[in-house]
Parts: C-alpha cells; structure tokens; sequence
C-alpha cells in the first residue's frame, strides 16, 4: 500500500514538473520573439537572430506535444482541429511552391511566417495549465506590455532629441519599444499597447484605476507613434462586431452606445485639439472617388499581380510563396537574398517595383493607410485563392474557440481589417504577443468553468445529504 501511494506521489510529481516546464517553455518561446529585436539593436548582434523564432517555437511546439500530452477532450479537439488546419495550409502552399517552380525553402518560410502564431497558440492550448501557471503567463504579459510602453515613451525624446539613432527614421516612426529598431516597430508596439490594454481593461481583478490608466497609456503611444490606422483599423472592427451581434439586441445597445460615445469624443478632440489634427489630413473626399488616386495607390500591386498570371489557374495558386508582395517577397527575401540563395530560395522583381512606387508616390510615402503593399494582397498573391481560403479556415478556429468575449472579439477582427492597411499579419511580434494573449485567457476561462462545476457539484451533494 506504501509503495502504491510512493508511486502515486512520484507520478503526480512529475505531471506537475512537466506543466511548469511548458509553461517555462511558452515563456521562453515568447521572450525570444517579443525582445529579440531590442536586443540585437542593443547589442549590435546580426539582424539574421531576430529569425530565430522559426526553430524555437517549432521546437518548443514538439516537446510540449510529445511531453505534456492533454486528457481533457476540448483541448485534444482543438488541437487536432489547429494541426489539421496547418496541414492544409502547408499542402496549399507546397502546391503553389511546386506549380510556380519556387524554391522550396520559400515555403518553409511562408508557412512559418503565417502559420507560427497557430503553431504557438496551439502549444498553448495543449497544455493542462493550472491557476499558478495561468498567472505566471499574466505577470509576463504586464510586464511585457510595461517594458514595451515605457522603452517607446523613452525614445521619441531621445530620437527626437538626435541622442538616439534609430536607423534613419524619426522619433515618431522609430518610437518602436521592443521592437527598436524595425521598419513599422511604432505600429507594431503601440498595436501590443492597446491589445493588451484592452484585454487587461476587462479583467475586473485588476483594479479600475489601473486599467484605466493602462488603457489611457495606451491611447498616448498610438497618438505619439502617429499610428492612426488603429484607430481606424478598431473603429470598423467594432461595427462589425456590433453586426455580428445584431441579433442580440442588449449587447448590440451596448455596443453602439459605446461606439457613439467614442465618436463623439475622438469628433470633438479632433476639432479642438492639436495632437489629434493628423488624424484628418486624409479626409480628403477627392481622394476616395471613383478614379481617386487612393485607390490608384492602394491597389498598385493587385493590378501588378493580375498582369503576371500566366493562366486562370494562378487564381487559385498564386504566383508562388514570396514572388508578389507578402512580407517575404517585398523585404525578407531581398533583406537576405545572399543566405536564403545558398538554400535555394527564389524570387522575383514584383516586391522590389512595388517598394519603390511605395518610396516614390506621395500617397505612400505620407501614410501607409494607402501602401499596396498589405496582408492579403500577400497571401493572395503568393498562395491564391487556396492558400487564402486554408489560411482563413484557420482564423475561423481561432475565432470559434478564443471570441471569448467583446475585448478579444474586436482584437481578432481588428486583424482581418489590419490585413487591408499592412502587413501586419506577418509581423512575428505583433501576432505571437496575441497568441499568447488568446491562449491565457482561453486557460482562464477553462478553470473558471472547472471551479463553477466544482462547486455545483459540492452544492449538489450538500442537498442530497440533507434530503437524506
């Protein structure tokens, strides 16, 4: 009886070792995302280790899968739903790699650039995490979103002042806390201020003032990193939600008076205060007519992509991974064409003429709300409409299991309209930090109804007791 209970204390032993051990890895998978770019900047290590997220988090994905195996039956079917999913989309790419004759290695990197945060999320998920790892992961979100905030808040003074170099761009555009130095670090950390924010306003644990704060902080990064597609990129993620909601008609009230009273709020600090005068040098009507020369701008690489299909298949495949204008046709392959070529990677001319009509149109060059250069345009172009379609298969899971409530409803759908202004869907940053974000909350929910069910059952066995 001894040696059972031995064994059995033994074995819950290391149950516990490997949850901590996930959570640790979940941990380090995200630090090496979140403050690699800072870091090498700092420390004037070679850009080429800010990549070297695309082995640890495969990697970190395979030891939790093999290591710390789920007996719960919605994690096991949300798991084998996300890899199926990630199975497709590899096959959609590997098809449009095999029938454009691009290099293989162009695919590896495609599907890593888009389907890692799955890859993430789902590693996530896989864990049976319990409170103490729940909080463990929230306490490096606060403070992940703090260290972000507070490094941007510092270098818009510093750039501004010429005491601190930031790669040719000025205070405003390189304000990129952890993501100093990168092309759209400013977009990308005021996106994770807000997203966090947002989430952390919702969490009634935290004090109000504190949220309240973080939320207002927040708002100050999106205003001096003059990140005014957010803004926009928000305010139609909350219509559509509010018509997705139709049908429910209290939350659609909510949802509307909130909009309205935001409307009325952003209307009267943009006609009465000057920081928010930017936000109406596009609110131009000329601009947006029918021949306007936004859409001229917008749609500059769409255009582009239709005069190189060969035939009507190439709707449905692309013209290959990292020939168009997706983050590894318009930068990373061009940024380390003199390694990727010795692994036989290939590419066109496509993304390096769109960069520079990007670089040379006033439209471009004033606001990337404009830029043809944009997240499904990207997939688009590389992948097709097949890649496209997997790859949206995919954000429907994620849409079906982590919507948990209105704050990370709007983030998700603030995504999808983000996909029409840049190229945000590929910033490893940016969607890995909501991965995380997604995979905590969805934890959460998970032992509130484990500790609701707990309870019910106790209050079901008090009642029989005493009818007996």
């Amino acid at each position: 009886m001894n040696l059972n209970n031995s064994h059995l204390s033994i074995k819950k032993a290391k149950n516990k070792i490997t949850w901590a051990n996930s959570t640790n890895l979940i941990i380090f998978a995200f630090a090496i995302v979140f403050y690699s770019r800072i870091i090498c900047s700092t420390f004037g290590i070679p850009s080429i280790v800010n990549h070297a997220h695309f082995l640890v988090i495969p990697f970190v994905f395979w030891i939790i899968l093999t290591t710390a195996p789920t007996k719960d039956p919605k994690q096991i079917k949300i798991t084998f739903a996300f890899l199926s999913g990630l199975f497709l989309f590899l096959i959609a790419i590997l098809i449009s790699a095999f029938w454009n004759e691009t290099g293989f290695i162009n695919a590896i990197i495609s599907f890593m650039m888009l389907g890692e945060p799955i890859i993430f999320l789902t590693a996530i998920v896989s864990i049976p995490m319990s409170a103490a790892s729940c909080l463990k992961l929230k306490r490096w979100l606060m403070w992940s979103a703090l260290i972000n905030f507070v490094l941007a808040a510092v270098q818009k003074p510093l750039i501004d002042a010429d005491k601190l170099y930031a790669g040719g761009f000025d205070g405003t555009d390189g304000c990129g806390g952890v993501f100093f130095v990168s092309g759209a670090g400013n977009y990308i950390s005021a996106s994770v201020s807000l997203v966090f924010a947002l989430y952390f306003f919702n969490d009634r644990k935290i004090p109000f003032w504190i949220r309240l704060a973080a939320l207002s902080a927040a708002f100050w990064q999106l205003l001096f990193s003059d990140s005014k597609q957010l803004i926009l990129a928000y305010v139609v993620a909350w219509i559509l939600l509010i018509l997705l909601n139709s049908q429910d008609l209290s939350k659609t009230i909510r949802l509307m008076t909130g909009l309205l009273i935001f409307g009325l709020v952003f209307f009267w600090c943009m006609q009465n205060l000057e920081e928010f005068s930017a936000f109406t040098a596009w609110a131009r009507p000329e601009l947006y007519e029918t021949d306007g020369e936004a859409w001229y701008a917008k749609f500059y690489a769409v255009r582009a992509i239709i005069d190189n299909f060969q035939s009507s298949i190439n709707w449905f495949v692309g013209l290959g991974p990292g020939h168009t204008v997706s983050r590894l046709g318009a930068w990373f392959l061009v940024d380390y064409w003199p390694i990727l070529s010795l692994f036989g990677a290939t590419h066109t001319s496509m993304g390096a003429d769109v960069m520079k009509f990007v670089g040379s149109y006033w439209l471009t060059t004033g606001s990337s709300l404009f830029s043809p250069v944009f997240g499904w345009a990207g997939i688009w172009g590389d992948l097709g409409l097949l890649g496209l379609g997997t790859y949206l298969y995919l954000a429907y899971l994620v849409w079906q299991n982590f919507g948990l409530d209105s704050s990370l409803k709007v983030t998700l759908l603030s995504i999808l309209v983000l996909g029409f202004i840049f190229t945000q869907m590929e910033e490893p940053g940016y969607m890995v930090s909501i991965a995380l974000l997604l995979g905590l909350a969805w934890h959460e929910q998970r032992l509130k109804e484990k500790q609701r069910n707990y309870l019910s059952l106790q209050q079901q066995a008090k009642l029989t007791q005493s009818s007996c």
